[in-house]
Order: C-alpha cells, then sequence, then structure tokens
C-alpha cells in the first residue's frame, strides 16, 4: 500500500516537473496553475489589516495578496497586496475607481480626485491641454501660495513670478485671451474675451468686459466694466463703468464715467460724467456732464468745469415741488435792475421793482417844555409825509426799512430866552451819538439850532432827534416852519 501511494506521488512530482504546470478540476492546464470549476470559486485568505504601512502577515513577499475584513485607519474591507512597502488596494467595480458611469459610497474624508504626490494635474480634451491645477501659477483651489487664477482659452499663459517682490501674482482671468500677455504685473482682475489683453506690468487694474481696458500694458488702479470700456486707456486712476465708456481715453488720469458711451471721446484727465453719452464729444480737462444724451456744455443737464470752479444747469432750477411748498425759477434773463418776484404759488418771474426812496418830515403836535436836564429827546409825532412808512411815531425815532446812506435835516426854536446859558441839538444813531452842533445864547431872543448830516444805516438801525438845555422854563415852538425833522435816502 505504501509502495502505490510513493508510486503515486513520484508519478505526480514528476508530471509537476515534466509539465511544470498545475490544473484542478482539468487534466490540461493551460497555465502555471489551472483552476477550472463552473460551482466554486478560488478564496483568498483574510486577514485583518491594522493600516496600509503595518505588514501584520508575517514576512510578506512583494505581490502577496490579501482579502482585508477590518476597517481601520487607512485601510478598509477589499483585496490588498504587499508592494514590498506597503499594503495597496485592489481597485473592485465602483467601490475604489472613479467610474466613467459614476460612483457610489464614496467617503468626502477619504476619497478624492487628485495627487498624493506634488505634481501638477493636466486635464485634456483631443490630447490638447483644456485645464491646468498646480503650483503656484494657476492654482484655483486656495489660492494656495498667493498664485494666479486662470479659467479660460490662453489666459495668464506666462507670468513671471516672484514671490520677493510679489510681482507676477494674485491675478485672476476669466475668459478667453484674458491677460496672456502679463508678466509682472499683479493683483489684476480681467473678466471677458480679450480684456487686459496687452497688459503687460500693470497692476490693480480692474477689467469686466469684452475688450475692457484692451490696450493698457503699464498703468495702474484703473476700473472699467462694460465692452471695450476704456479700450485705449494706458493710463492710471480711470474708471469707467458702461459700453465704450472713456473708450478713446488713452493718456488721461483720474476720469470717472458712468453710463453707455459715457465720456467715450475724452483725451485729457480729471473728467467725471454720468448718464448715457454724458460728455460723449467733450475731448479737454476738469469738466462735469450729468446728461442723458451727447449734449454739449449748452445743452447738458449739469455742466462744470473744476479747475474753473463753474457749475451750470442748463435746465429749469426747481426747489421742493412747486406744486406744494416749493418754486421754481425763471430759466431767461431778466432786464437791467429787475428782481425775481414770487407770486405766492411756487412761480418765481422777473418783474420791475416799484422802489421808492426813503423821504420823511415830521413836526411836534404841540409845544414841548424842557427841563435842565441836559440831553432829551424833542418827541416828533406828527408825520407830513412817511413814503415808506418808517417812522414810529410812539417812540419818536426814524427806523430804516432799506440798507443806504440818508440825509438828517432837523430844527428847533425856543420862545424868547433872557439868559446866556448853553443850547444844542444832537443825531443819536442807535441810541448812540452820531452827530451834535452846540452854542450860548444871549440876550432877550428866541434860541434857533440846527442839524445836518448824512448817515449810514442798515435794515433796522434807528435816528432819533435830542435837544440840550440847563434852564427851566425852556420851551420848544410847535410851528413847523421851525421844528422840525427830515430824513431822505440819497441811496
Amino acid at each position: 500500500m505504501k509502495l502505490k501511494r510513493c508510486l503515486s506521488l513520484s508519478l505526480f512530482l514528476f508530471l509537476i516537473v515534466v509539465r511544470a504546470q498545475v490544473g484542478i478540476g482539468t487534466v490540461t492546464p493551460n497555465a502555471a496553475l489551472d483552476i477550472t470549476s463552473t460551482t466554486d470559486g478560488l478564496l483568498i485568505p483574510r486577514v485583518a489589516l491594522t493600516n496600509s504601512t503595518t505588514a501584520t502577515v508575517t514576512t510578506p513577499t512583494v505581490s502577496e495578496l490579501v482579502y482585508n475584513s477590518a476597517t481601520l485607519n487607512d485601510v478598509s474591507p477589499g483585496y490588498y497586496y504587499w508592494d514590498g512597502t506597503k499594503w495597496n488596494r485592489l481597485a473592485v467595480g465602483n467601490n475604489s475607481d472613479w467610474s466613467l458611469l459614476g460612483n457610489s459610497g464614496t467617503a468626502p474624508t477619504m476619497n478624492f480626485l487628485g495627487t498624493t504626490d506634488d505634481k501638477d494635474i493636466v486635464l485634456k480634451r483631443n490630447n490638447i491641454r483644456a485645464g491646468y491645477i498646480g503650483d503656484p501659477v494657476y492654482d484655483v483651489s486656495f489660492n494656495y501660495n498667493n498664485g494666479n487664477t486662470a479659467f479660460g482659452a490662453n489666459s495668464l499663459l506666462n507670468p513671471t513670478i516672484n514671490f520677493a517682490t510679489q510681482t507676477g501674482v494674485r491675478n485672476v482671468a476669466f475668459g478667453t485671451n484674458v491677460m496672456p500677455s502679463l508678466t509682472t504685473g499683479q493683483r489684476n482682475v480681467g473678466v471677458g474675451d480679450i480684456s487686459l489683453f496687452l497688459n503687460a506690468s500693470g497692476s490693480e487694474n480692474t477689467a469686466i468686459g469684452a475688450g475692457a481696458l484692451y490696450s493698457n500694458s503699464s498703468a495702474f488702479s484703473n476700473v472699467a466694466i462694460g465692452r471695450n470700456a476704456l479700450t485705449t486707456n494706458n493710463a492710471n486712476n480711470n474708471t469707467a463703468v458702461g459700453f465704450a465708456a472713456l473708450r478713446q481715453n488713452a493718456t488721461g488720469t483720474n476720469n470717472t464715467s458712468i453710463g453707455y458711451e459715457a465720456l467715450r471721446n475724452v483725451l485729457g484727465s480729471g473728467n467725471v460724467g454720468i448718464g448715457y453719452q454724458a460728455g460723449r464729444l467733450e475731448t479737454g480737462n476738469n469738466k462735469l456732464y450729468i446728461s442723458n444724451s451727447n449734449a454739449d456744455a449748452n445743452n447738458a443737464l449739469v455742466y462744470g468745469e473744476f479747475d474753473n470752479k463753474i457749475l451750470r444747469t442748463n435746465a429749469q432750477l426747481q426747489i421742493n415741488d412747486p406744486t406744494t411748498t416749493g418754486y421754481k425759477f425763471p430759466t431767461v434773463r431778466g432786464t437791467n435792475k429787475q428782481v425775481i418776484e414770487t407770486d405766492g404759488s411756487g412761480n418765481l418771474s422777473w418783474s420791475t421793482p416799484n422802489i421808492t426812496l426813503s423821504v420823511i418830515r415830521t413836526n411836534l403836535n404841540a409845544d414841548q417844555s424842557l427841563n435842565n436836564s441836559g440831553w432829551q429827546k424833542i418827541t416828533f409825532n406828527t408825520v407830513v409825509f412817511d413814503t415808506n412808512i418808517e417812522y414810529n411815531t410812539a417812540l419818536n425815532r426814524f427806523v430804516a426799512l432799506r440798507t443806504g446812506y440818508y440825509q438828517i435835516n432837523a430844527a428847533y426854536h425856543t420862545f424868547l430866552q433872557s439868559d446866556t446859558n448853553f443850547y444844542s441839538i444832537g443825531v443819536r444813531k442807535n441810541g448812540a451819538f452820531y452827530q451834535e452842533r452846540s452854542g450860548n445864547h444871549s440876550g432877550n431872543t428866541t434860541v434857533s439850532r440846527d442839524i445836518t448830516c448824512i448817515v449810514s444805516l442798515a435794515i433796522g438801525d434807528y435816528v432819533e432827534i435830542f435837544a440840550e438845555n440847563y434852564t427851566a422854563g425852556a420851551t420848544l415852538d410847535s410851528y413847523s416852519g421851525k421844528t422840525y425833522f427830515e430824513i431822505q435816502q440819497i441811496r
């Protein structure tokens, strides 16, 4: 029996050596090991790996295959092979590879599209590069390492990166042929076909719209929003918002235009245009246009000159709503010496004023006794005429309604006086003496004093006439030809 077994084993080993092939379930193996079955499969050893870098299996051999049954660290159930340094998971169906038909069962904390080494990612269509994710020029993930962001054919082709000087970095390009010439420029934003097309070293420009800032090569701090906005510009600090706004500007600086073709033809600096075609035909400097057409300086709604400090409106000026509490000004010139007059219903118009200069004469209505206390007001209380009603009889004074120059004439007479006393007449302005006239009396005659002067008065200023006397019993004669107070506005 033993002899038979030995012969069988010897024959088996002989066949292996002779044929160098083993067949299980088949007598004609087609490989080194051929397992043939229609009912059973091959059972690979099951091992609970702890991670992908620990051998786990006793002295594994390169290419050794196991089935991992554990979910631990960076391994999960599936087939793994040993490559000499770590276990590698075999791709099985849709669970490990990204499939052309989509994937399921992915874990965001473990699964990703990308690389685990320091290599860039290239996307191609028809074997031509259509996308690129790399460091640092075209980084699009988190602007890693101050890189640039580019989406579109021929955009940001070859910036010269220098992190020490911060040149050629932090640019953003969206669209076809956006900033293809850029080398050292930084912090530019271009959105739209051929925007910032010639920009090489210009920095901190923003161009949004096809052809915006097309010719800008080295200028900085410009903002262009709209197709062909600032398209020929190569100067600094301009802002254009709207189709073809500031389109022709090449060297002018500090211009601001908002609106379709606003300041389109401007060649100068310091201009502001707001509205559809506002200032479109202007070519100079320091102009202001607010309009909704290409109207010139004499027809725009608002026109101004910053250097000459001119502000003009070519429309009717209204304050609030004229139909309620406001008013509106006339739009034509008045004639010489006309004034603006309101009708009380919101309408202002030119009118020729009926200006009457002040002319006043007053008298006493009765004799006035003087005491011996010195200065005392003469109580002129009878108005002979008063063109503008400016004399106050209750206070015995003239109160000016207009600013101007006034001539004052005043006089008084007393009845017979037999003394040698001192008598005076004085003009007071706003309570303070302005001018006076004095003298001693002698003999048994009347006392007569008069005064004439010119005084400058503002609105509300007042004038009074005073008499000075130190003898009891002196009485002013109320006769209008002797005691009077006259005021005449001379200018």
